[in-house]
């Protein structure tokens, strides 16, 4: 993972301008989160690698996973508000593909459970 982290940040260096690079090492960081520990600066990293990749190249936009992944993280920091539009904004990008419908949906059912026992 640290090797994919090092091929990413050196892709961005050769090219600042490519929304994909920037793309890849949002994926690069948020691969370190998740396998290697949680370290608060590795999901931001991730978030404004992601925010960049939209900003330099408005395709970024149109990525599903980009907003799925990114969602993912929204969710674990507890943005859910932020998370459940990442998720919607993924299933209008990509209808067929079910990862983002079940998450969006169990991602509500967790808030409603989660309202109940307030």
């Amino acid at each position: 993972l640290l090797e994919s982290l090092r091929q990413a940040e050196a892709a961005v260096r050769c090219d600042p301008r490519d929304g994909l690079n920037w793309y890849v090492l949002g994926n690069a960081y948020v691969a370190l989160f998740f396998a290697v520990g949680q370290r608060p600066e590795w999901a931001q990293r991730a978030l404004g690698a992601y925010g960049q990749a939209e900003r330099i190249d408005p395709s970024a936009s149109l990525n599903p996973d980009l907003h799925l992944n990114r969602a993912t993280l929204l969710q674990f920091q507890e943005r859910f508000q932020e998370a459940l539009e990442g998720l919607e904004r993924a299933q209008e990008l990509d209808p067929d593909w079910p990862e983002p419908r079940q998450r969006h949906r169990s991602l509500l059912d967790f808030l409603s459970r989660l309202c109940a026992l307030l």
